[in-house]
């Protein structure tokens, strides 16, 4: 899908959110970008589940969640640098800051992956699932404060 599309399909639905309450709460462009962002979330979590149990019978569960974990920050800067934020700033910057953001996401996601599976004894892919969540709620608010705004 070309920017042109992508812009026109965004402007719809701005327009869409414009008849709602949501429009009370946030800017229409707004809640459309959150959601576009969430999308991506949603396509990355999918990505780093997808890897991580294709590996963790086979490595640690430690080297498979680090290696998921990156694999979907790939993934999601690429869809979020083209649909979601419009290609921002210079391509190796934002990535950089992008990168910066996620470290710490991977250091939320892997003590929360430890924690969920040494401590509290949970099967793998409620683990995963908790991992991901705590580390996708902080690199969504440090992509758009800092890295990709």
């Amino acid at each position: 899908m070309g920017a042109n599309a992508i812009d026109y399909v965004e402007t719809v639905l701005a327009d869409a959110v414009r008849g709602t309450r949501v429009s009370r709460v946030c800017r229409p462009e707004r809640a459309v970008q959150a959601t576009e962002f969430g999308l991506v979330g949603l396509s990355g979590a999918a990505v780093n589940f997808g890897v991580f149990f294709a590996m963790v019978h086979s490595v640690p569960y430690f080297e498979a969640g680090t290696l998921a974990f990156f694999v979907a920050i790939l993934w999601t800067f690429a869809l979020n640098w083209t649909v979601t934020f419009e290609r921002p700033g210079g391509l190796v910057e934002r990535f950089a800051k992008y990168l910066g953001v996620c470290v710490v996401g991977w250091g939320i996601y892997t003590a929360t992956l430890t924690a969920a599976v040494q401590l509290l004894a949970l099967p793998y892919w409620l683990s995963s699932l908790g991992a991901i969540t705590g580390g996708g709620l902080w690199n969504y608010v440090g992509s758009e404060q800092f890295a990709l705004d």
